[in-house]
C-alpha cells in the first residue's frame, strides 16, 4: 500500500477565534504584538549598529479610523515576508543567533491584529534591499497579496490597521496612548504618538524603577503613581537567573490571605502580566512588586510565564533578596521593621515559621497575645526567665488571670501559625526555656489548703451539687482573693463532659457512650472554690440547703461564662432557676420583714 504525505491545513478563522477567546485576555494586545514587533526590528537593527537610535511612531486617525505602527528597524525582504509573514507559527527570531535578545519567538503575534480588524497591511523595506519596499496585505480569511512598492521609503516596516466596528474604541487616541503606555511604558526606544501635525513622545530613557539613580523618594512616588497606594517602603531586588531588576513596594495596610497578589512583570521592558505568582515568594501577598527579566520564557499567550528550572531559580534569588533588605533595615532602620512587622505580622508568622533565616531575623519584634497584653518577642525574653504557650483559646481563657497572680507569662498559641512558630523557636534558640502550658498544670500549682471540717463538708455538698453537671469540687487557695471560683478542664475533660451529657439522654444509643468516658484524675473538670475568697466563707455557714444549691450552680455557670465556655441548655436552665429561687426568697423575706 502506497503511503502519501499531506500537509496540514490551517483554518485561519479558526486560529483567530481561539487566539481571541482562548490565548489572548483581551483585544488590546495587538498593541503590545506591534509594539514588540517594532521593537525587536530595531534590536536586531543594533546588534548591527550599537548606537542606533531605534524609533517607534504611532500615527492615529480618528476621522477615517485607522492606525499605523511604524518602526526604523531592520525590516523585511520579500522573501523574508513570504517566509515569516504568512506561514503561522513561522518566526524571524527563532533560532537566530541571537534569538535572547528578542521579544517575539512564536510567529503568532501578528494574527492578534485580525481580532479587531478584517484585513493587515504591512509595508516594509529591508535595510539590505536599497530604495524600493513590499507591500503585503492579509485578509482574515486566510489570503494574502504582495506588491513592490515604487515610491523609495527607509528602512523600516509599518503596520497599517482599520478597525472591526465593534472595536473603534480602541482606535481612539487616548485609548490608544493609555494601551501604548500600559504595555510600553518601560521600552528602551522613543515612542511617539502622532495625530495629524501634532507628535506628542510618550516614553523615553530609563523608568525610574530600572534607573539605579533613583532615589527611595522617587521610588515611593512612582509607587504611589503607579498602584494609587502610599507604600511603607521600597527596596531594589534582583536576581541573575533571568536576569530581573526590580522593586518590591512593602504594603501600608493588612493583606488578606486570599486576596489578589497583583504585581507588573516586564519581559525585555515589555509589559507582560500582572500575575506571576509562580515566580514570587509568599512574602510578595503584601509587597507588590515591579520587575523585568531578559532571560524568562513566556507562555505562547505572553501573558505569563513558563513554570521552569530557571524559574524556580529566580523564585529563590528574589526570596533572597528580600531577606538581604530585611536584614539592612533591621540594622540601618528598625522602625520600618518595626512597622512592617505590626502590620503584616501574620505573614510574617507564617513566613517565619517555615524559615530560620526568617525567623531570626524578625524574632525580636513579632507581637504575641499574652495573658499580660500585647508584648514583642524581645520583651517576653527580658522579663521572663520562662514563657509559657498553650494553642487552646480556651484553656488560654481559663489559664491568663490565675497565671498572672502566679507570675506566669502565657503567649495565646491558638492564632494561626503561632504554635508552629513558638516550636520553630523553641529549636532554633534552644537557650530559651518555653514550656506549654494546660488548665491541669495551672491547678496542680494553686496553693493547697489547708481545710478544717468545715471546709471539708462543704466541698462534700458542693460535689453533690455538681454531679449533675459532670463536675467535682476543690477547695484551693489563689489570687486574686476577689475570684470565688475558677473552672479547670482541659479538652479532655471537656470531651468527657460532652459523652456524659450525651449518655444521659433518652437516646437508646447513649448507655453505650460510657464507656468512652477517661477515668484519670484530670478528665474530669474542676471547679474550685477560693478559701480566701469572702463568699465562699460565707456559703461555708449557709444551712439553708435550697439556697445553698442555688448559690453553687449561679457559681458554676457564671464560671463557664467567664471562661468563655459554652453553656448548654441544662446548665442555662439550672442557672435561670437558682436566680428564680433567690428572687423569690429575697421577695418572702422583704415580705416578712413589712409584716413585722
Amino acid at each position: 500500500m502506497e503511503n502519501n504525505s499531506y500537509l496540514f491545513q490551517v483554518n485561519l478563522k479558526g486560529m483567530i477565534e481561539l487566539l481571541s477567546e482562548h490565548i489572548y485576555s483581551s483585544p488590546n494586545v495587538f498593541v503590545r504584538e506591534l509594539l514588540q514587533n517594532g521593537i525587536d526590528a530595531i534590536t536586531a537593527r543594533r546588534n548591527i549598529d550599537e548606537s542606533f537610535p531605534g524609533e517607534i511612531n504611532v500615527y492615529v486617525n480618528e476621522k477615517h479610523p485607522e492606525i499605523i505602527f511604524e518602526d526604523n528597524g531592520i525590516g523585511l525582504s520579500e522573501d523574508e515576508v513570504h517566509k515569516f509573514l504568512s506561514v503561522i507559527g513561522q518566526s524571524s527570531k527563532r533560532g537566530d543567533i541571537l534569538e535572547k535578545d528578542y521579544i517575539g519567538k512564536f510567529g503568532i503575534g501578528l494574527l492578534s491584529c485580525f481580532v479587531v480588524s478584517n484585513e493587515i497591511v504591512v509595508e516594509t523595506r529591508s535595510l539590505y534591499r536599497k530604495h524600493k519596499g513590499i507591500r503585503w496585505k492579509g485578509k482574515a480569511d486566510g489570503t494574502y497579496t504582495i506588491e513592490k512598492i515604487e515610491e523609495e521609503m527607509p528602512a523600516g516596516t509599518k503596520v497599517i490597521l482599520h478597525p472591526k466596528k465593534e472595536w473603534k474604541l480602541f482606535f481612539e487616541e487616548e485609548e490608544l496612548k493609555k494601551n501604548i503606555l500600559y504595555f510600553g511604558g518601560a521600552l528602551p526606544v522613543k515612542i511617539s504618538l502622532i495625530k495629524g501635525d501634532e507628535k506628542k513622545l510618550l516614553t523615553e530613557g530609563l523608568p525610574v524603577w530600572l534607573n539605579p539613580d533613583s532615589t527611595k523618594e522617587e521610588l515611593l512616588q512612582y509607587g504611589k503613581q503607579t498602584f494609587n497606594i502610599g507604600f511603607l517602603d521600597a527596596f531594589r531586588m534582583s536576581s541573575a537567573t533571568g536576569e530581573i531588576e526590580g522593586v518590591g513596594f512593602i504594603m501600608p495596610y493588612k493583606i488578606q490571605f486570599t486576596g489578589s497578589k497583583e504585581h507588573k512583570v516586564y519581559l525585555k521592558r515589555m509589559f507582560l502580566c500582572e500575575h506571576a505568582g509562580n515566580l514570587f515568594p509568599e512574602w510578595a501577598s503584601f509587597v507588590k512588586c515591579v520587575i523585568n527579566t531578559n532571560t524568562l520564557k513566556p507562555t505562547a499567550s505572553r501573558e505569563s510565564l513558563m513554570d521552569n528550572e530557571d524559574l524556580k531559580a529566580a523564585k529563590k534569588e528574589l526570596n533572597t533578596a528580600f531577606k538581604e533588605y530585611l536584614r539592612l533595615i533591621s540594622v540601618s532602620n528598625t522602625n520600618t521593621l518595626e512597622e512592617i512587622i505590626d502590620t503584616h505580622h501574620l505573614y510574617i508568622k507564617a513566613l517565619a515559621a517555615e524559615d530560620s533565616e526568617l525567623l531570626k531575623l524578625f524574632v525580636d519584634f513579632i507581637p504575641f497575645e499574652t495573658n499580660k497584653g500585647m508584648m514583642n518577642f524581645r520583651s517576653l525574653k527580658a522579663y521572663n526567665d520562662e514563657i509559657f504557650y498553650t494553642p487552646s483559646m480556651d484553656d488560654f481563657r481559663q489559664i491568663r488571670r490565675i497565671a498572672g497572680s502566679q507570675g506566669k507569662t502565657v503567649i495565646n498559641a491558638a492564632y494561626s501559625f503561632e504554635n508552629d512558630l513558638i516550636r520553630k523557636i523553641s529549636i532554633v534558640f534552644p537557650n530559651i526555656r518555653i514550656t506549654k502550658i494546660t488548665p491541669h498544670d495551672i491547678l496542680s500549682n494553686l496553693g493547697e489548703a489547708v481545710i478544717d471540717r468545715k471546709f471539708a463538708i462543704f466541698e462534700e455538698r458542693a460535689n453533690k451539687v455538681l454531679k449533675a453537671n459532670y463536675c467535682k469540687a476543690q477547695i484551693k487557695k489563689f489570687e486574686p482573693e476577689d475570684t470565688p471560683v475558677i473552672y479547670v478542664a482541659n479538652d479532655e475533660a471537656l470531651n468527657n463532659k460532652n459523652i456524659s451529657s450525651l449518655a444521659n439522654t433518652a437516646n437508646p444509643f447513649a448507655s453505650t457512650l460510657h464507656g468512652f468516658i477517661k477515668k484519670k484524675e484530670e478528665s474530669t473538670p474542676t471547679l474550685c472554690f477560693n478559701k480566701d475568697n469572702v463568699l465562699i466563707n460565707d456559703l461555708i455557714d449557709l444551712d439553708d440547703e435550697t439556697l445553698f444549691e442555688a448559690v453553687i450552680n449561679i457559681l458554676y455557670v457564671q464560671s463557664l461564662m467567664l471562661g468563655n465556655y459554652p453553656v448548654n441548655k441544662k446548665e442555662m436552665t439550672v442557672f435561670n432557676d437558682s436566680i428564680y429561687k433567690l428572687l423569690i426568697m429575697g421577695i418572702n423575706n422583704f415580705s416578712q420583714g413589712l409584716s413585722i
